[in-house]
């Protein structure tokens, strides 16, 4: 009896294991060494960027139970996680973390520089505008062609701050695939 409950056991678990949704995932980090002018003086400060593509694979439901059914395409889920090292230390001392839903559509990224970072159209690689660092270490001073200001990272959210030519302050919220 002993046994057969140890053979039970093992099947259930190895069972509950196989059931798992098949999930295309691909991870790409990026390390960058930047030279920040701070009280006269030059000082490097490391930002990397992983970046985390899923996909759930999935196959045309009008073929299924074949073997060779086409597969389609869902939205990905895109996860950047940003991290800052202020100091020489081998920790990073901040964080932030940007998720959204690629699909079809204009896409954009965030590509660290020696500056900060710059602002892509991912179809084109055209630039379209750039982040710098400032003394503040969330704050990031924004140039595009459309206006200047300020911005920073918050609630998963690139939120950007500028006047118009009224003097209105505006505020805009982004996901990283909408900006």
């Amino acid at each position: 009896m002993k046994i057969k409950l140890i053979i039970l056991s093992f099947l259930l678990t190895v069972g509950m294991n196989a059931q798992d949704k098949p999930v295309d995932r691909i991870t790409e980090t990026k390390t960058r060494i930047i030279n920040v002018m701070e009280d006269g003086e030059m000082v490097q400060r490391k930002v990397m960027v992983r970046t985390t593509k899923e996909q759930v694979v999935k196959t045309d439901p009008a073929y299924e139970g074949t073997i060779d059914a086409p597969r389609i395409l869902p939205p990905k889920k895109v996860t950047k996680v940003i991290y800052i090292d202020n100091d020489n230390d081998p920790f990073y001392d901040g964080k932030s973390k940007i998720e959204y839903t690629k699909d079809d559509g204009i896409r954009y990224s965030f590509n660290p520089t020696n500056f900060g970072f710059n602002i892509i159209e991912v179809e084109t690689d055209k630039v379209l505008g750039t982040a710098k660092f400032s003394i503040y270490s969330d704050i990031y001073l924004l140039d595009t062609e459309n206006y200047n200001g300020i911005g920073y990272f918050k609630n998963n959210k690139f939120i950007v701050e500028y006047y118009d030519d009224d003097g209105t302050l505006v505020v805009e919220k982004f996901n990283d695939s909408e900006l």
